[in-house]
C-alpha cells in the first residue's frame, strides 16, 4: 500500500522515482524513530537538489535543473 500510493503521488507529480518507493516501505516496515529519521531525510533530501542544481550549472550544455516547478 505504501509503494503504490507513494508511486501514484510521484507519477502524479511527473518524478517517478523507485528508491522514493522503497523508502515508503522502510517507514512502514520498520517504524523508525521520527526525531531520528526525519532530520536525515530532511538532509539528504536537500543535498540531492544541491547535487542536481550544482550539476546543471556546471554543464553548459544540456538540460538546466530544476525544468520546472510545476
Amino acid at each position: 500500500m505504501a509503494a503504490g500510493l507513494t508511486l501514484a503521488l510521484t507519477t502524479f507529480a511527473r518524478t517517478p522515482h523507485a528508491a522514493a518507493c522503497a523508502t515508503a516501505v522502510v517507514i512502514v516496515l520498520q517504524t523508525p524513530e521520527p526525531a531520528r529519521f526525519v532530520p536525515l531525510l530532511f538532509g539528504s533530501t536537500v543535498l540531492l537538489v544541491l547535487t542536481g542544481y550544482a550539476g546543471s550549472r556546471i554543464r553548459r550544455a544540456g538540460p538546466r535543473y530544476p525544468a520546472y516547478w510545476w
